[in-house]
């Protein structure tokens, strides 16, 4: 390539000169100095000009150790281990998302294959069995889909997953066209997660939602819109994950299709992107909601507070009023998933935290010398207003004359009694971290309602199967729970009936330090 595979110079003049100089050649680092070289020397000197217009260089596969794999050494896996363990899709996206593509090495790990498995192909495989599993549940059918109301006029998630497909396909291609390979498969990954664990699980209920007279628009919007995207995302992802792939486009598509069409997904032409489903203002606004959703788990976690116990408050802070407007907009599905009554947003942090300044020697040493040590207790007298300034990207001018930015100052926050804050950028998340009676009896539900659904999980139900259930607790708390949150948990768990006797005692479970059994059997 390009000479010797047409047979040039004895032969094949027109199709040389066609191809001349070839789109792309792709190679192993090693061939740097060898083919490459070669190539260009040999056209520099034939032609005056460039052989290929662009170069993909995959880096050298080392063993786990660093060194070169060796079949003396033995120092690799065994291959067909690791299609029989993890299968091919998942050894191939884990290569193609690995520095190779950047032509840098790659110290092969059997573990890194695990985590592809893990964070990639599962996530990806349950998102398809999830539809299969409630569309079957439901008898929803190509024609139900096609009934569905059209995406402008779908709920807001389903024009958020929508958009951020389309835009993913955009930078795809453009990356492709451009042979920026390495810049491909990570987006392609991220998108899994945008849709498995935001688009389901905020859609979850949806899709549980008892159709009504066999028409309900925003349920067939949902099956719809989750239908287009598994189709047209398997199309994106289908040259890093062939086979899986096409597992799911022969179900989704081939199985019920009334007329010819592509027998394989690979026969299918690349998607391009619709513009018209982009919406940017919608991708933001959902890039900032779910900032402080993340904040606020982060906050839970490092406060040892559940998701599962509710709290009174949550209150965003932020000086910007496009993101408080945003937040705002969105305050009950924050609400939802934080798991707290009420969502505030303001623009004054003082109200939540006490600023505090102290001077960044590393920036501000070189730059006071001995001197530094005044500078400091400056900073320190610094009021609110000022370390605002900072954290908006302003600066500070100190009593010399001298200025500073927000890299010269590190700023902590002290929260206020009974409240926690975490920030990020511009984002400030506090939670109201006060439990009362009330909340930590609607705790205690939610705990109820989990254990629940795990021994539902155990025993294989269907997401449609009824049971009923008898409990026993000497526990007060879960007495309350049981008699002011009956009906959730009735609702949650698929229970027509919830009665206690003293008798129930087949399932033994902890709920925190409460103990309570249970028994489970069909409707």
């Amino acid at each position: 390539m390009p000479y010797a595979e047409n047979h040039y110079p004895f032969e094949n003049f027109e199709t040389f000169e066609r191809r001349f100089p070839a789109d792309f050649i792709a190679e192993g680092l090693d061939q740097t100095r060898g083919w490459f070289y070669t190539l260009v020397v040999l056209a520099t000197a034939l032609f005056d000009e460039v052989p290929f217009r662009n170069g993909v260089v995959n880096g050298l596969i080392l063993a786990e150790d660093g060194r070169k794999m060796s079949k003396s050494l033995k120092n690799y896996p065994d291959p067909n281990h690791i299609f029989d363990a993890f299968g091919a899709d998942a050894l191939r996206a884990y290569l193609l998302n690995s520095p190779l593509l950047r032509g840098e090495p790659l110290r092969f790990a059997e573990g890194g294959v695990r985590d592809v498995v893990r964070t990639v192909m599962l996530p990806y495989w349950n998102a398809y069995s999830f539809f299969t599993t409630y569309a079957e549940a439901d008898a929803i059918s190509m024609a139900d889909l096609e009934m569905a109301p059209p995406p402008a006029e779908r709920a807001e998630i389903d024009r958020w997953i929508l958009s951020v497909l389309q835009s993913l396909i955009r930078r795809v291609n453009e990356q492709m066209e451009g042979y920026y390979l390495y810049n491909v498969i990570p987006p392609m990954i991220e998108f899994i997660e945008d849709l498995t664990n935001w688009y389901i699980r905020r859609s979850r209920r949806r899709f549980w939602r008892q159709r009504q007279s066999g028409s309900d628009a925003d349920k067939l919007a949902a099956f719809a819109t989750l239908h287009e995207v598994l189709v047209t995302f398997g199309k994106v992802i289908a040259p890093v994950l062939p086979f899986i792939t096409e597992h799911i486009y022969q179900d989704l598509v081939v199985a019920h299709r009334a007329e010819s069409g592509p027998a394989s997904i690979h026969h299918e032409d690349y998607p391009e992107s619709q513009t018209g489903l982009i919406d940017t203002t919608l991708e933001q606004t959902m890039v900032t909601v779910r900032t402080a959703v993340g904040i606020g788990r982060s906050l839970r976690v490092a406060n040892d507070l559940r998701i599962r116990q509710p709290l009174n408050a949550l209150t965003v802070v932020s000086r910007d009023p496009a993101i408080l407007a945003a937040l705002a907009s969105h305050s009950e599905l924050i609400a939802d998933e934080l798991n707290v009554k009420a969502v505030e947003t303001s623009s004054d942090e003082a109200a939540l935290v006490t600023l505090h300044g102290k001077a960044n020697f590393k920036t501000l040493g070189p730059r006071f010398g001995k001197g530094v040590k005044g500078v400091a207790g400056e900073i320190e007298q610094l009021g609110s207003d000022d370390l605002h300034r900072l954290l908006d990207g302003g600066v500070v001018t100190l009593a010399g004359g001298d200025e500073l930015t927000a890299e010269d100052v590190v700023i902590s926050r002290q929260a206020h009694p009974g409240v926690v804050v975490a920030a990020d950028g511009p984002l400030s998340v506090a939670l109201d971290c006060t439990l009362t009676d009330e909340l930590l009896t609607e705790g205690v539900a939610r705990e109820i309602v989990n254990r629940i659904q795990a021994v539902r999980r155990q025993r294989d139900l269907h997401v449609t199967d009824r049971i009923q259930l008898r409990w026993n607790s000497q526990d007060a708390g879960v007495i309350t729970a049981f008699e002011h949150y009956g009906d959730y948990i009735a609702g949650e768990v698929l229970s027509s009936a919830i009665e206690r006797s003293d008798h129930a005692g087949g399932l033994k479970m902890q709920v925190g330090d409460a103990k309570l059994t249970l028994d489970m059997k069909p409707a």
